[in-house]
Parts: structure tokens; C-alpha cells; sequence
């Protein structure tokens, strides 16, 4: 059950070391149809923590078809498996706003492949010093707070 707030529900690549339960699945579509839930994630791939990759991909599909169902964002954490996301992307053909990059901190060139792919950005404070500039735009650039008071 969720308390007063706004939330993103998800369950991380991290979170994948052990078999995800029927348990957590249920779990994860009950709590993201709450109206509490703005978005879904974060789901995605992370090739130095985890699960295997045939896990994170299953996982990731279940995310990306839950949130496009919903209508809610899709918040993307990638390491390492940029490959991966932009192969799933070739796949699901997300529309620009449907799934953001969670924390992005790769070069010019990669934002622009992301980009193309119909995936937004998400910067911290720690992002490449080339970026943003012209490389996104502002209605595809997100910024983050990671929980800090506003």
C-alpha cells in the first residue's frame, strides 16, 4: 500500500540477482495502476549488477508493455547495455515522452542514437559536459532532483 506522495513503481535490474516472484509481478501491476504511481520503472538493464541478461530483457518487456498500457512514463536505468535499449526500443517503437533515460551520462553521439529511437533523456547533476546543448531538446530533456527537496 502507498502512502501520501507521488511514486515511480518498478522493479530494478539490480533487484534480478534472485528469480522476481509471481508474488512481486502481482505486486508491481497492483501498485502501478494506483493513481499515486506517475510512471513505471525503474526497469531496464545493468550489465555489472543483476540478473542475467535474459532476465532484464523479460523484465524490462513486462515494464514497457505495463507502462504504454497505462499510460505512464517508462523510467529506463541502463549500464553497460545501451545495445540492449535501443534494440528494444527497434522493437516496441516507443513514442517521445513514453520512456526516459534514467540518471544519462554517455557522450553526444549516444543521446543522439537514443533520440532517434524515440527515448528522452534524464540528467543529473553529474551528466557529460557536452550535453545538453544542442544535442537534446528541451521538450525530450528531463531533469533530475533524486529526491531532493524542491
Amino acid at each position: 500500500m502507498l502512502s501520501d506522495g507521488w511514486y515511480s513503481v518498478g522493479i530494478h535490474p539490480w533487484d534480478t540477482e534472485q528469480p522476481v516472484t509471481l508474488g512481486q509481478l502481482r505486486a508491481l501491476v497492483a501498485d502501478v495502476r494506483s493513481p499515486r504511481v506517475v510512471a513505471v520503472g525503474e526497469a531496464g538493464f545493468d550489465r555489472l549488477r543483476g540478473g542475467d541478461m535474459v532476465t532484464q530483457s523479460r523484465l524490462f518487456r513486462l515494464h514497457a508493455k505495463l507502462a504504454r498500457k497505462l499510460g505512464k512514463p517508462l523510467v529506463i536505468h541502463c549500464v553497460r547495455a545501451f545495445d540492449l535499449l535501443l534494440g528494444e526500443a527497434r522493437r516496441m517503437r516507443p513514442r517521445p515522452g513514453e520512456w526516459i533515460v534514467h540518471g544519462f551520462r554517455g557522450k553526444p553521439e549516444l543521446a543522439r542514437q537514443l533520440l532517434a529511437a524515440g527515448i528522452d533523456i534524464s540528467l543529473g547533476e553529474k551528466h557529460h559536459p557536452e550535453l545538453p546543448g544542442d544535442v537534446i531538446p528541451p521538450e525530450r530533456l528531463y531533469r533530475e532532483s533524486d529526491a531532493a527537496q524542491i
